[in-house]
C-alpha cells in the first residue's frame, strides 16, 4: 500500500502549504548628507599646487609661475622683459639664457638679518627682449614652496612670518622685521621675540616643510594653533596664547603650557612639520623608522 492511499482505500488530499504574505514594511528614509569635503567645511584648505599652476599660464601679463614636485619643491618663475626676480641666497636652480645675476646689499642688509635672512639678496634680471626664466629652490631640506599675493584683502600687504621664512619675490615685496615686547610671548608662542614681516603688493614665496593648509579667518574668528606649527599670518591678525589645559593636559598633553590663539581677520598659514623640529630630529637620529 502506497503511503498516498489511506486504509480505506481513499487517497489523501494534498494541502497545499499555505503561501506566506510579505509584510509590507515601512521604507527607512535615508538621511541626506551635504556633499561637501571636511577640509571645504572647516575652511582649511591645502596648498594646492594644480591650481596654482592653472591660474598661472604662459603668455599671461606680467609675472607668471609654476611649482613642480611635491618635495624639495622648485618653482619656475616667467620674468618679462625688464623685470627683476629677487631670491636668497643659494636659491637658483637653473637660469634661462636671457637672465643675469646680480647681488645686491644696501642699506637694508641689517633688517634682513634680523629678520632671518642673509644681508645679501640675489637679483635675476631679465635685460633681453623676450621672456625669461629663472628656476628657484629653496635651501632648506624636503621644503615646500608657499605663494603668498601681498596684495589679496585677506592680507592687505603686510604679513608676519617665521624667521627665514622668505625665499624669493617678484613685485613690491620688502623684507623688515618686527619685535613682540610680550615677555610670555616672545619664549612661549613659538615666534620669538623678533619676527619676519613682509610689506608690499607684490609676491612673496616662503618655504615650508611638512603639509601646508591655509585659512582666511573671519572678524573675531579664533584659532588654536600648536606654537611650532604657524608659519605666517596677516597683520590684521591677533596673535595671542592660550593655556593648553589643566595642570595634567600641560604635563601630559604633549602640547607644552600654552597653544597658540590667532584672532581673525586674515590670513593664516600653518605647516605640519617646522623645519627646526625636523633638523633636531635628523640630528639626533629621532626619526620614526617601519
Amino acid at each position: 500500500m502506497s503511503d498516498d492511499v489511506e486504509m480505506t482505500g481513499k487517497k489523501k488530499s494534498k494541502k497545499k502549504p499555505k503561501s506566506k504574505k510579505k509584510s509590507k514594511s515601512s521604507k527607512k528614509s535615508t538621511p541626506t548628507y551635504n556633499k561637501v569635503s571636511v577640509s571645504e567645511e572647516s575652511g582649511w584648505e591645502p596648498l594646492n599646487v594644480k591650481q596654482i599652476n592653472a591660474n598661472h599660464t604662459a603668455g599671461g601679463n606680467g609675472f607668471q609661475y609654476a611649482i613642480t614636485g611635491a618635495e624639495s619643491q622648485v618653482v619656475t618663475v616667467a620674468i618679462p622683459p625688464g623685470e627683476t626676480v629677487q631670491g636668497e641666497p643659494g636659491s637658483m636652480m637653473y637660469l634661462s639664457n636671457a637672465i643675469s645675476m646680480g647681488v645686491s646689499c644696501g642699506g637694508e642688509g641689517f633688517t634682513r638679518c634680523m629678520a632671518g635672512e642673509a644681508c645679501c639678496m640675489v637679483n635675476f634680471i631679465n635685460k633681453s627682449g623676450d621672456v625669461g626664466y629663472a628656476g628657484l629652490t629653496t635651501n632648506q631640506p624636503l621644503a615646500k614652496v608657499v605663494p603668498i599675493d601681498l596684495n589679496h584683502p585677506a592680507v592687505n600687504g603686510t604679513l608676519i612670518a617665521q624667521q627665514g621664512a622668505y625665499m624669493a619675490s617678484y613685485g613690491d615685496v620688502k623684507i623688515v622685521f618686527d619685535c613682540d615686547c610680550n615677555f610670555v610671548r616672545c619664549c612661549c608662542g613659538g615666534m620669538g621675540l623678533v619676527r619676519q614681516k613682509l610689506k608690499g603688493t607684490g609676491t612673496a614665496f616662503l618655504g615650508a616643510t611638512g603639509t601646508i593648509v591655509q585659512k582666511v579667518l573671519a572678524p573675531d574668528e579664533v584659532m588654536l594653533c600648536d606654537t611650532n606649527c604657524i608659519l605666517a599670518f596677516a597683520d590684521s591678525c591677533k596673535f595671542d596664547l592660550k593655556r593648553s589645559g589643566g595642570l595634567m593636559g600641560m604635563i601630559g598633553g604633549g602640547e607644552g603650557i600654552f597653544n597658540s590663539s590667532i584672532k581673525g581677520p586674515g590670513l593664516v598659514v600653518v605647516q605640519s612639520m617646522n623645519m627646526k623640529i625636523l633638523l633636531e630630529s635628523l640630528a639626533a637620529d629621532k626619526m620614526y623608522r617601519r
